[in-house]
């Protein structure tokens, strides 16, 4: 009697292992199905961002390459500029104004100064 129930268990067994792996399959089967579908649906958005995006950036090129041009005009302006007001005369009145703010100020300092010292007599 111990036998027939041995080959009964393991008849079972077998069975059971038998649908465990034809249900592992069918998992297997559709997980691998949906990655192939996944896969294509990133190849397929690749290929649109890849056709929207050319397009986009050859217009960015263009923007920066105007911009570009435009600072470097624009610089070649500004130090042209500088080395006008460096050899100019103007120079020189920049500077008189810096000197001439601090006597200004040292002029009135030393009258508000002398004007204490004649209120404290």
């Amino acid at each position: 009697m111990e036998t027939a129930q041995l080959y009964q268990s393991l008849t079972f067994l077998a069975y059971a292992s038998g649908a465990i792996i034809v249900i592992v399959g069918i998992m297997l089967f559709k997980v691998l199905f949906d990655l192939s579908k996944l896969t294509r649906n990133l190849n397929e958005t690749a290929e649109i961002v890849k056709t929207e995006l050319e397009p986009t950036l050859k217009n960015v090129n263009k923007s920066v390459e105007i911009v570009s041009g435009i600072i470097i005009k624009a610089d070649a302006g500004v130090n042209r500029v500088k080395d006008f007001i460096a050899n100019s005369p103007l120079k020189i009145l920049t500077k008189l104004s810096s000197v001439g703010g601090s006597v200004v100020k040292g002029f009135f300092s030393g009258l508000f100064m002398a004007l204490k010292c004649g209120k404290k007599k």
